[in-house]
């Protein structure tokens, strides 16, 4: 990798690291505050209106999944007015689509009522709640479909720092209310809202400043392009099935099996599942445009080496978040929402960050699917998975005594086979590869992450973690410890060298 792509991929971590983080920070203002005055419930419906958008979701991708994918690629080989063609007919079509799933939201909304457990203290607020945050994905999804041009012109810098404006003015929007009226569960709505419109309009300002020869025209509207990527993109809409069949359908099993904190609890413990997935999403998106170059040239052994450079980064962070829970999570809990039940929340956080720490490693690996188009397996796979998944759940709780741990249990148990069995062995199948290719770097990664889990556990005896500032100390040491045992264990000799020598020319240049 050249140096000015390193300097390009440092870059953009960075960028959108830092709207992760304060992506982060939200959550860990609004939780606690949330379920201290409004109790875990309202906690629960929150995290259930992002759910339902979720749903939604499954639809918008079977159209907008490819559509980066092939308007870049005409863009990369010169064909601009194939790509106004494909962005053209992705635009028309999108807003028309996105505009009528929004109606069928909005009536789950008035009606929520009878269709879930809602206590009738915050019914009222729960309606407004989800009406804001169905506003918010027609907002998303509109300008969602110009972030094609980050992509293709490899900004995701950019975009890294727009998101962060959107976070910073959704902080903004939280902390005025919450601290000037009394707490309602509508606020976050209000508040995503607004940070929908700012990314919204920063897409569509990237699209301008860096793509503008691509056109948006009703008359470029193409039946023909409209089938490819409905054709290519129906299979990643059936793998977004097997995902809400997997972990979607937890609120709402939860809420209609058990009752409404049952699914409260559920949804604090999914809390850091989803910044997990922020963060392997960071990377992986760091890395694509790379992919998609790399993959449109035909240089295979570029992409391979940046396929393993990007599992080794993400890898890094599955490990140390999931060793640093197992060691300090309840210690975390105890600082943080100390009314809560925190043995139960303890559990139910590790079932399901397991699934966290599969997926980090493969999960920039899942660019493949859509780089060769060879995706129908793996959507069948997760479909049949979540399937299975579902009526498990169903099962455990008909029948047997495991109560709510059995909606995160099942997840696990599918989902890490899923994610360490069949999809390292077809991703490398489908790049022509020995099916066996990626498992020296996922047993280096296992091991580092063996290692982190007993150190952490030692530092979590030492020190003491009864304040904030203790704990923080805490996560420091593991986290910089962390950084010693992946690069010892998880990186192999010449990926060490390689690393060393790079440090090196850096601090040369520095001086």
């Amino acid at each position: 990798m050249t140096g000015s792509k390193v300097r390009k991929l440092v870059l953009t971590l960075a960028t959108t690291g830092v709207a992760t983080v304060l992506a982060f920070g939200i959550n860990f203002f609004v939780t606690p505050l949330v379920t201290e005055k409004l109790g875990a419930s309202a906690y629960g419906f929150i995290t259930l209106a992002n759910t339902f958008v979720g749903y939604a979701m499954i639809v918008m991708t079977a159209l907008s999944s490819y559509a980066t994918r092939f308007i870049a690629v005409e863009y990369h080989k010169g064909n601009q007015e194939k790509a106004s063609c494909y962005f053209s007919t992705l635009i028309v079509t999108g807003l028309i689509l996105s505009a009528l799933l929004f109606a069928v939201l909005a009536l789950v909304a008035i009606n929520i009522g009878s269709l879930m457990d809602v206590p009738e203290n915050l019914l009222p607020d729960v309606i407004y709640l989800m009406l804001l945050v169905f506003v918010n994905f027609f907002v998303t999804m509109a300008g969602t479909f110009f972030s094609c041009a980050a992509y293709i012109k490899n900004k995701l810098d950019v975009y890294g720092i727009i998101q962060s404006i959107s976070y910073v003015a959704e902080s903004v929007i939280l902390i005025a209310m919450y601290s000037t009226m009394p707490p309602m569960a509508w606020y976050y709505g209000a508040a995503i809202l607004v940070a929908g419109i700012v990314v919204a309009l920063g897409n569509v300002w990237i699209y301008r400043r860096y793509v503008p020869e691509i056109e948006i025209k009703v008359s470029l509207f193409s039946f023909g392009d409209l089938k490819t990527l409905l054709v290519n993109g129906v299979w990643n809409s059936v793998n977004a099935l097997g995902n809400t069949l997997n972990s979607g359908l937890d609120l709402v099993i939860a809420n209609l099996f058990l009752n409404a904190v049952c699914m409260g609890q559920i949804a604090i413990s999914k809390t850091f599942s989803g910044v997990f997935s922020r963060l392997f999403q960071l990377i992986s998106q760091a890395f694509q445009p790379m992919f998609l170059e790399s993959y449109s040239q035909g240089n295979k052994k570029k992409l391979l080496e940046e396929l393993n450079l990007s599992m080794k980064l993400s890898s890094y962070i599955s490990n140390v978040l999931f060793a640093g829970f197992l060691a300090l999570c309840p210690a975390f809990y105890r600082l943080w929402i100390p009314g809560q039940d925190l043995g139960v929340l303890y559990v139910l956080t590790m079932l399901t960050i397991f699934c966290s720490a599969a997926e980090g490693p493969v999960n920039p690996l899942y660019y493949v699917y859509t780089l060769t188009t060879k995706n129908r397996l793996p959507c069948f796979v997760t479909l049949v998975g979540g399937l299975i998944n579902a009526v498990g759940k169903v099962i455990l709780l008909t029948y047997t005594d495991f109560g709510l741990y059995a909606v995160p249990l099942t997840t696990a148990v599918i989902m890490g086979v899923i994610n360490l069995v069949f999809n390292p062995m077809y991703i490398a199948h489908c790049l022509g590869e020995r099916l066996t290719s990626f498992y020296p770097s996922l047993l280096r990664i296992a091991a580092s992450l063996g290692c982190m889990c007993a150190l952490f556990g030692i530092v979590s005896s030492i020190v003491p973690n009864e304040t904030w500032p203790s704990f923080a100390l805490s996560a420091l040491i593991c986290a910089f410890m962390g950084v010693f045992i992946h690069f010892a264990v998880a990186l192999n000799g010449s990926e060490r060298i390689a690393a060393l020598r790079r440090l090196k020319r850096k601090a040369g240049s520095s001086r």
